[in-house]
């Protein structure tokens, strides 16, 4: 993990689910689909994961680490993300 992404930590998983799901307060031991979660919110905290810990992690990663604690142990395991291809206009682009 480069050091411009933080550690992966309860506290800001939380607050990520917190988030996505619209709610006021997370359960550590409660799935993320008890509380509410969908595929398509899978795929959002997919993708916030990858944005704010710079880790790559699947849906899968989430339904078989779908607690707050088994989060955080599945991303202290996690690859880092590949870098993602900037958006430029290009030929035949506007």
């Amino acid at each position: 993990m480069s050091p411009a992404h933080p550690t992966p930590t309860p506290e800001l998983l939380r607050a990520i689910w917190r988030e996505i799901l619209e709610l006021d307060v997370v359960d550590d031991e409660q799935s993320f689909f008890v509380h509410g979660g969908r595929s398509i919110d899978a795929l959002r905290l997919v993708n916030r994961i990858r944005n704010v810990f710079g880790l790559d992690v699947t849906v899968r990663t989430v339904i078989e680490a779908p607690t707050v604690g088994l989060l955080v142990q599945a991303l202290g395991t996690a690859p880092p993300a590949a870098p993602r291809p900037r958006l430029t206009e290009g030929p035949g682009a506007g």
